[in-house]
This record gives C-alpha cells, structure tokens and sequence, in this order.
C-alpha cells in the first residue's frame, strides 16, 4: 500500500452504529408523536426505514434537497400507515432523540486511537449537523480526529464533489494523492471518492460485489483488516 497522510473516515456504519442509535431514536420519536394513535409494532420501523432509505437514495443522486428529505421521509411513512402528525415536527422529535445516541460499533473506537497515531483523521458524514455533532461528541471519537464535515454544514452531500471540495478547502496543506476515504457505503463513500479523485478502503464486512464502472483499489471486511492495511499489523 502507498504511504498516505490524511485519512477520511466515514461516520455511520463504519465507526458508529447507526442501526442502535436509529432504533431507540425511532422508539422514543414513536412514544411521543404516535403511541395514543395506536402500539408500536417492530414493522413501523421497518416501514420508516423503507420511506428513510428512498430518500437518501434521491438526495445522492440530486433529485432532492435535504429539507425535503428530512420532512419527506416522515410525511411518506405517515401515509403508508395511516398515523397522523406535522412532518417537520416528528422530524424535529427525531433528531432530538437520535443526537442522544453516538453508539460504536466494537473496535471503533480503538481502531481511532492507534490509527490516530500515525495519520491526521478527519470525519466525513452525510447528515444534520447538529444531530451528528452530539453523537460524535457522545462516541468519544473526537478525542482522536482532527476535525470533522458534515454535509448540512457543507451545503452538498457525499457523493457530490461539492462535499469533497469543501471537505478539501478545510484541510491544511492537503493533497488528494496522500488521502484515503474508509467507508461502507458503496453509493455515498466509493462513489464520491472517486468522484473527487482519492483512493478508497471499501469496508464491507458483509461482503458483496462491486458494481461495473466503480473503482475501489482498496476493500476490508473487518477492522483487523483495516489494521493490516494502514498499520501493518500481523
């Protein structure tokens, strides 16, 4: 592997878990706005993770703005099963709820540590700034990066160059031939690495196949993986 300095990492999914934090974020959100309409059942979630996921799909492939994601969401999952409420303030109670998450998943936090150790770290996330602030702050994980980006602060959103660009202005002395981005997601991370011209570590540890036309010089099914990459561990 070629020597780099900067290393991009990306925030849910590969350091944090946003699968935890999501489902108590959803619960209390449905306690609060919906639990008189009638009892939560687990396929609510499964339905809002459904209308969730479409609309993330929309904002990396520019067909919405991120406003109408927030409020879109909800309002779609609202009409697919029939409970009522102000979309904008169930977003609101959302995201109240999910800024008291900031879940690992285990290793993260470690792998942070010693990689910060022998690279300068910065988080890129897609996502409301103010929600992954707290998270980040919560996780601990700022302890051992150098900064952070957060694509509600950056105006654009990963895999659009914009993000990168902004992403790039902020980094002292940066160089896009000594920067790697580690991250899960293969339509937001991959895709905007190559986007914006930097090599990648896929991390995929659930496997899977790379689709025709993107370019990953780098994939990892584990953190010990990542380890044996960028900190020639055994």
């Amino acid at each position: 592997m070629k020597h780099y300095r900067f290393l991009l990492l990306d925030a849910d999914g590969t350091l944090l878990d946003f699968d935890q934090d999501m489902l108590h974020a959803f619960q209390a959100t449905f306690e609060t706005c919906f639990a008189r309409q009638r009892p939560y059942a687990p396929e609510l979630l499964d339905t809002y993770e459904r209308c969730n996921d479409r609309w993330w799909k929309k904002l990396e492939r520019g067909e919405c703005e991120k406003s109408q994601l927030f409020t879109g969401r909800f309002r779609d999952f609202l009409a697919e099963t029939g409970l009522s409420g102000d979309p904008e303030q169930i977003n609101e109670t959302y995201f109240k709820n999910l800024g008291q998450g900031g879940a690992l998943l285990p290793g993260a936090l470690e792998l942070v540590r010693d990689l910060s150790e022998q690279y300068e770290l910065y988080i890129v996330t897609n996502g409301n700034a103010a929600t992954q602030k707290t998270r980040l702050e919560r996780s601990g994980l700022l302890n051992y990066v150098n900064s952070y980006f957060v694509s509600e602060d950056a105006g654009a959103a990963k895999p659009d160059v914009r993000y990168f660009d902004y992403v790039f202005s902020r980094i002292p002395g940066f160089a896009k031939e000594e920067a790697l981005l580690i991250g899960d997601s293969l339509t937001s991370d991959m895709l905007g690495a190559q986007n914006a011209g930097i090599d990648a570590v896929w991390y995929c540890p659930q496997g899977g196949e790379v689709p025709e036309g993107l370019s990953i010089p780098y994939r990892a099914g584990s953190f010990g993986e990542i380890r044996r990459l960028l900190l020639q561990q055994p």
